[in-house]
């Protein structure tokens, strides 16, 4: 059985748009196993975009992560 790790980042939960992706996840026959809502801290954000640290867009990106809660 393969596994797939989604974020919904904080532009879909400032939309309210969450339910609606989840359930499009849900319809296309995946199975969700767990949900978690949480605020990643600077440290959480550096580390899970570690790979991406020499790109150009890696502050902002870290910088937009933990601008609001992720699922």
């Amino acid at each position: 059985m393969e596994r797939t790790f989604i974020i919904l980042k904080p532009d879909a939960l400032e939309s309210k748009n969450a339910g609606n992706i989840i359930a499009r996840i849900e319809k296309e026959g995946f199975k969700i196993l767990g949900l978690k809502l949480l605020q990643m801290t600077a440290e959480d954000a550096a580390q899970f975009y570690s790979v991406h640290k020499e790109r150009p867009f890696y502050a902002d990106l870290c910088k937009y992560m933990i601008s609001g809660p992720v699922i």
